[in-house]
């Protein structure tokens, strides 16, 4: 099953050499890859350019509008089965032939110097993990190419995870939860492919902050930010004048003259990640580039984030000698409950 990434573009085309125009019938459903819905979510008519002989689709945000990442402390895979269905006409209106084609969707994207998506069994791209020790922590696994994963600690078994190619669409990301091992193996068909080695850090000063982020496969990502954070709150308002005389033209001297109203504030923090490698250059990058970001806090509740660090300068070994980065974030929701 071929992978679709929908934030970037993908084009679907069918072609004739007496092609006048063609229809798309665009499927997209969850749950039992087999459960193909009776009816389209989108049929498109498309005319053919003046002297073409093919009818192009762009679909990635049509299938985008079905996906939406969700994270509330629990890992759960979100991705969308997709079939395309083309069929090209003549301007007699007689079909000409048809095409069908099938994906799983992921909320993922490509740069644009590498636009594949391989079938890769680790929905991640950092092979070296900095994890809080006797913290949980999880990676997310594409359960399509059947792999199975092995946690070590000192060259020990700790535990084996064992896939198959799932045919739901939630199971398609499965998350692996664990906590002070060293190393992760990955395995497809009995063959090594793939290491991660795990850090465990101790922090005894600073309250480190683990963040969730959706990454470029569409899969949730866990971080650490092990150093300082600085938690600030910004507020807005709005005031009147009041006329606080009385009947007898008096007035009390402990009521406000200048009064406020519909009072806002804003949460914000600042967190330092610590000393990293330059492999979390590309974490941060992807970071930046999510759309959602979640942070854990000491009591285990998830709470929304937006990002406010629009740029960063990429630190390397060579350069700066240590890798750590500093970002600024909002909370996504005002001090004040204001959701009606």
């Amino acid at each position: 099953m071929a992978i679709l990434n929908a934030r970037s573009p993908k084009f679907v085309s069918i072609s004739n050499a007496s092609i006048s125009y063609a229809v798309l019938k665009l499927y997209i459903w969850d749950g039992l890859e087999t459960s193909v819905p009776a009816t389209p979510i989108y049929e498109i008519k498309k005319s053919v350019i003046t002297g073409g002989v093919k009818v192009a689709f762009e679909i990635a945000e049509l299938i985008r509008d079905q996906i939406d990442i969700i994270f509330d402390g629990n890992y759960n895979g979100q991705s969308v089965w997709v079939q395309v269905f083309q069929t090209a006409y003549n301007n007699a209106n007689a079909p000409l032939g048809n095409t069908t084609q099938d994906f799983i969707a992921f909320d993922g994207y490509e740069y644009f110097e590498n636009p594949t998506s391989p079938d890769v069994p680790l929905f991640i791209t950092n092979r070296e993990l900095f994890i809080l020790e006797d913290s949980n922590f999880s990676i997310p696994i594409y359960t399509a190419v059947a792999p199975t994963v092995v946690l070590l600690k000192n060259n020990v078994v700790i535990s084996t995870y064992v896939y198959t190619s799932e045919p739901d669409s939630s199971n398609q990301i499965e998350y692996i939860e664990f906590t002070n091992i060293d190393t992760i193996e990955v395995y497809v068909s009995g063959t090594l492919i793939d290491t991660v080695n795990v850090r465990i850090i101790q922090e005894c000063v600073y309250d480190p902050k683990k963040i969730t982020f959706i990454n470029k496969f569409g899969a949730l990502q866990d971080m650490y930010f092990f150093k300082k954070s600085v938690d600030n709150m910004s507020t807005k308002r709005e005031s009147y004048k009041a006329n606080i005389l009385n009947q007898n033209n008096t007035y009390s001297t402990t009521q406000h003259v200048k009064r406020d109203f519909n009072i806002t504030a804003q949460e914000s923090t600042t967190l330092s990640s610590g000393f990293l490698n330059e492999e979390y250059n590309e974490v941060f990058k992807q970071m930046m580039l999510s759309e959602k970001i979640w942070v854990t806090n000491t009591d285990g509740q998830v709470l929304p984030l937006n990002i406010k660090t629009s740029s960063i300068q990429y630190k390397t070994s060579l350069n700066d000698r240590l890798v750590e980065y500093t970002f600024d974030f909002d909370n996504s929701f005002n001090v004040i409950n204001n959701i009606r």
